[in-house]
């Protein structure tokens, strides 16, 4: 196991704040790498690789249990990588440009373009891009559902919530582009990554796979027989370039990079030159990690096997489009993360609730105290209170009584004045709300009617109304009795 400090790495691959792992496993070896992404760069590092040839499921998931347990790895994201010589890929062309459209037709389509029917599958897509209008060109990844459902199963014995399957061309491609000066934006590059059994022939554009063959050629067969895989290696490459070119894909790559194994691909890189009619150069991934002087310890290992497709998920997660995840365990995932949700409304809801009743409450409270406060204060003062507004209302009654004193004298003299000679009155009536009647008997109705129109211009009568006149004759003549009723403009108490 080696540690690397890695300071300021990561920002241009737009990482955010997570601790990632990332495991690969074969029939012979496990391969671990760990990363504590702090905001847009990894503070530190630890890959490590160890043998299991021979071991079952059951001991492949104990290896890793006890690997997460000795190194104390607590991840947030697990991501696992799928051997690349159990991927087929397939470069089609869909009739549509509609995202929807193109992933119900690639399902459809999908058994077409391999051995397997479309239960025993599972399927993924690069969109590469628009082609003649109305047509998209993707590259299908299809892995056997055996095969990703045996990884889940082997992280589950382990007590490990795997996230997501990875196809590693993808990161590496990714990675490649990025560090390498020629970053795949103007032409297409080929990266070859030469691993310990296999080589993946890669071509990628814009950040995109392109294209993808699996060479059944390792550093293990390049050490045996040297001559007789170079040879071969060789004339792997060439067709992987012409089944590139058969397909119509893009334009021929501009450039070819070894990466990997370093050593095998600084020996092929000649060669490959003389042979191929395009530029060939190797990329040692190591030197594009800031691990400082410790670089010459670690070599020795990273020289015989190859980690570049477990560290180079950890600097590309955030850009990763492709997860190889079985449909039921998407639909499980999805249920829970909407159950969750739920249950996070739920909790929002009764936290509001009790934020509600225990702001009620302590008002409740908290005026009772206040009111209790006052009667500890004031209490005492309750008797002498008490007298004083008995006091205050019988100072109150008689004020009302005086202002009211001589104001029905004051009334009678106004009617005195503009009561006319020819009225007599024999019935005068007013309340304390002010209320005033008179009754008399007039010498006929045009006198009364004159009256009325006086009092109405009196400051003291207001609303002033003939109730009723009535005619009758008496010895002496004709005579008219009446009624007037009205409001006094003051109100009396």
């Amino acid at each position: 196991m080696f540690a690397i400090d890695m300071k300021r790495i990561g920002s241009i691959f737009g990482l955010g704040k997570r601790t990632i792992a990332v495991i690969d496993f074969d029939e012979n070896s496990l391969k671990t790498a760990y990363a504590k992404v702090s905001k847009g760069a990894l503070d530190d590092l630890i890959f490590s690789t160890k043998n299991i040839k021979s071991a079952n499921d059951n001991d492949i998931s104990e290896a890793i249990r006890i690997e997460f347990s000795e190194q104390k790895i607590n991840p947030a994201v697990v991501l696992s990588i799928v051997p690349s010589h159990l991927v087929i890929t397939k470069n089609i062309e869909i009739p549509s440009r509609d995202p929807g459209e193109i992933k119900e037709i690639i399902s459809l389509q999908a058994g077409r373009h391999t051995p397997y029917s479309r239960e025993e599958i599972i399927i993924d897509y690069v969109d590469i891009g628009a082609y003649k209008h109305n047509y998209t060109k993707v590259l299908l990844v299809i892995v056997p559902r055996n095969v990703i459902k045996r990884q889940f199963e082997i992280f589950r014995n382990a007590g490990i919530h795997l996230d997501k399957v990875l196809f590693a061309a993808e990161s590496i491609g990714q990675f490649i582009s990025k560090v390498s000066k020629s970053d795949a934006r103007d032409f297409p590059v080929s990266v070859v990554h030469i691993s310990e059994d296999f080589t993946d022939f890669t071509v990628i554009f814009k950040e995109k796979v392109m294209y993808f063959r699996n060479i059944p050629i390792g550093a293990l067969h390049l050490t045996k027989e040297k001559e007789y895989y170079a040879l071969r290696f060789t004339e792997e490459i060439k067709n992987s370039l012409e089944a590139y070119e058969s397909d119509s894909i893009e334009k021929m790559p501009n450039r070819i990079i070894l990466t990997g194994l370093i050593d095998e691909a600084m020996r092929l890189e000649s060669s490959l030159n003389e042979s191929l009619r395009i530029p060939v150069s190797n990329l040692f991934y190591l030197n594009f990690l800031p691990i400082g002087t410790r670089a010459s310890s670690l070599e020795p290992l990273v020289r015989t096997r190859s980690f570049l497709h477990i560290i180079a998920p950890l600097l590309t997660f955030d850009n990763i489009k492709l997860g190889l995840i079985p449909e039921e365990i998407k639909l499980k995932r999805a249920f829970q993360e909407k159950s969750k949700d739920i249950i996070k409304a739920g909790i929002f809801i009764i936290t509001i609730f009790v934020l509600i009743c225990s702001l009620l409450i302590s008002k409740v409270y908290f005026k009772n105290s206040y009111l209790k406060r006052l009667k500890t204060i004031y209490g005492p003062q309750s008797k002498e209170v008490l007298t004083l507004e008995r006091d205050f209302t019988r100072i109150q009654v008689i004020k009302n009584v005086l202002s009211a004193r001589g104001y029905s004298l004051e009334v009678l003299g106004e009617l005195y004045i503009i009561l006319p000679q020819n009225i007599l009155l024999s019935d005068i009536k007013f309340d304390s709300q002010g209320k005033f009647s008179i009754k008399g008997i007039a010498k006929s109705m045009a006198a009364v009617f004159s009256f009325v129109e006086d009092m109405e211009k009196s400051d003291y009568f207001t609303d002033v109304k003939n109730r009723y006149t009535t005619k009758r004759k008496l010895e002496t003549g004709d005579v008219a009795d009446f009624e007037i009723v009205c409001l006094l403009s003051k109100k009396f108490n």
